[in-house]
């Protein structure tokens, strides 16, 4: 891939939420399908709003982890839980946005949600995704 394939500020930003590597691999991924579109999402998703510093990015994951569940897109919740830690997120505090999610969802996607969870700690904090190496 030439370097006009990806927008660097969303590369910097991917790199520090979901470790070195992915979302080059992940715009890879998206450049095959569609370049245009993998442009448009660079610069909107990872180099636009992910990048904006208004809300400490701990805060933004526990946004994305909480809306996840909220709508059963336990795939991409994996991701979000390791970018959340790599913002210094603990464990527990984690664990209390995934309990928390009770009162809007319920014990169905919750107890989903913690199965994720579990594996995610029993994995080392490992995540999945469009652009992780287990795709």
């Amino acid at each position: 891939m030439n370097e006009e394939s990806f927008y660097e500020p969303a590369i910097r930003r991917g790199d520090t939420q979901y470790g070195d590597g992915y979302t080059e691999k992940l715009f890879e991924r998206m450049n095959k399908l569609d370049p245009d579109f993998s442009m448009m999402f660079q610069k909107m998703v990872h180099g636009g709003l992910y990048d904006r510093d208004v809300i400490p990015h701990k805060i933004r994951e526990f946004c994305a982890i909480s809306a996840l569940l909220v709508t059963g897109r336990f795939d991409q919740m994996k991701g979000h839980l390791t970018a959340a830690h790599n913002y210094g997120a603990e464990d527990k505090e984690i664990l209390e946005v995934i309990f928390q999610m009770f009162t809007y969802t319920g014990a169905p996607a919750v107890l989903e949600a913690l199965k994720i969870y579990e594996q995610w700690i029993e994995g080392g904090h490992s995540m999945s995704g469009f652009g992780s190496a287990e795709d």
